[in-house]
């Protein structure tokens, strides 16, 4: 079993990108990122290593995430001054791109929380449907159809902001 602070170096970055798709709160993601590792060390003696240390990290980071979301009902995500970086001078293509940026968070923004987690999982983290049903502690069937669904949201609501 690896040390925690080998397990901290190698997932912090990626529990925090996981987070903060969830939250797009910068400062709330880094306090639920430590919230998650506290939680880590108290439990690693527990880790039956049944499943892979990255899908047992993610279980817990969004077991952190809903219990705040629970005690935090009806806030809303926002955009703060570290969601998007905006260049001072940049290229044609660089503004192109930081507005294709915005205009897929404020898609990913308006998704049910659900749909946001499976398509993080899958398509941006690369996590099978086995380790997302073990991650959301769902059926595999779930895991399929909620992705099918997500991503058909995602197309017709890119389509709609490309209209616009």
């Amino acid at each position: 079993m690896e040390s925690v602070h080998n397990l901290y170096v190698t997932y912090e970055k990626y529990i925090f990108r996981y987070l903060y798709s969830l939250t797009l709160d910068y400062h709330q993601t880094e306090e639920l990122t430590q919230e998650t590792f506290l939680r880590v060390v108290k439990s690693l003696p527990r880790f039956r290593q049944d499943s892979h240390v990255s899908t047992w990290l993610y279980g817990i980071a969004r077991n952190v995430y809903l219990e705040w979301k629970r005690k935090n009902p009806g806030l809303l995500i926002r955009l703060d001054d570290e969601t998007l970086e905006i260049p001072e001078k940049g290229t044609e293509q660089e503004l192109e791109n930081l507005e294709t940026g915005i205009i897929l968070q404020d898609i990913l923004k308006k998704m049910p929380d659900h749909y946001r987690e499976i398509l993080l999982l899958r398509d941006w983290q690369g996590f099978s449907y086995q380790e997302i049903a073990i991650i959301t502690d769902r059926s595999i069937s779930w895991v399929k159809v909620t992705i099918f669904r997500a991503r058909k949201a995602f197309k017709a609501a890119y389509s709609e902001e490309g209209a616009e």
